[in-house]
């Protein structure tokens, strides 16, 4: 509860700070159209010669489209603003401040900072998700929902804990920054996993887990929490 009490103070103080800066809420909404739009006209042009892709209809591929942005307004918010070349904060002592706090140094180094006007991303990925479901006329049942709020959940989490893992190398290399590298990974979870090939699939559901980013919780709100096995994605 304390370190709760901690982060909505972090909350607060990083959203007044931002306001202070009004132009910067409008920049990151336009920011965020672009990427929901280039991402939804890359769809659209991808259905104009297939009914599906890899079993995925146009409107599932948005409301995934919609959960990954969701997921990814959930990283630019909470984690990148502390994790984002954390190597530098080695080099040039910054983190030596961190362990001298009376507090966890792993959430003060993962999540002490953040960046609420990114949360917008989550907005939008919620008006995508009614969008797509829109398109494909479905009605989700209550247990759909809480499927996917908890695959949501565990996707958050996992994003988390493998870009904290990603930070930790920069103990052993703090003169290789993998930002570059995780955020090139990160780009495949704007679509199904199912159209990836093995060994890459294996790879993005085990090693780098973006297949909990939006296949997964998309797949549970569409298809239900019980999917079948010809709708589950093949290892």
């Amino acid at each position: 509860m304390r370190i709760l009490r901690i982060f909505a103070l972090i909350f607060s103080l990083s959203l007044r700070r931002e306001l202070t800066f009004r132009a910067n809420f409008l920049f990151q909404i336009l920011m965020t159209l672009i990427g929901i739009g280039s991402g939804w006209i890359a769809l659209s042009l991808i259905y104009t010669q297939t009914h599906a892709l890899a079993g995925w209809s146009e409107g599932e591929a948005i409301i995934l489209l919609g959960t990954f942005q969701l997921v990814s307004g959930f990283l630019a918010a909470c984690i990148e603003p502390n994790l984002s070349w954390f190597g530098g904060q080695i080099k040039d002592g910054r983190f030596d401040h961190l362990l001298l706090r009376p507090i966890s140094s792993l959430f003060m180094a993962s999540l002490g900072s953040c960046a609420p006007l990114a949360l917008s991303q989550v907005l939008l990925g919620l008006i995508v998700i009614f969008v797509g479901l829109n398109q494909i006329h479905i009605v989700p049942t209550l247990w759909s929902w809480l499927s996917w709020f908890l695959l949501l959940a565990v996707g958050c989490t996992l994003t988390w804990a493998s870009r904290v893992l990603l930070a930790c190398l920069a103990f052993w290399t703090p003169s290789i920054e993998l930002d570059v590298l995780y955020s090139a990974a990160w780009q495949f979870g704007r679509y199904p996993i199912d159209i990836y090939r093995q060994p890459l699939r294996l790879l993005l559901i085990s090693v780098i887990p973006i297949a909990f980013v939006s296949t997964f919780p998309t797949q549970s709100l569409t298809r239900g929490p019980n999917p079948s096995p010809s709708s589950s994605v093949s290892l």
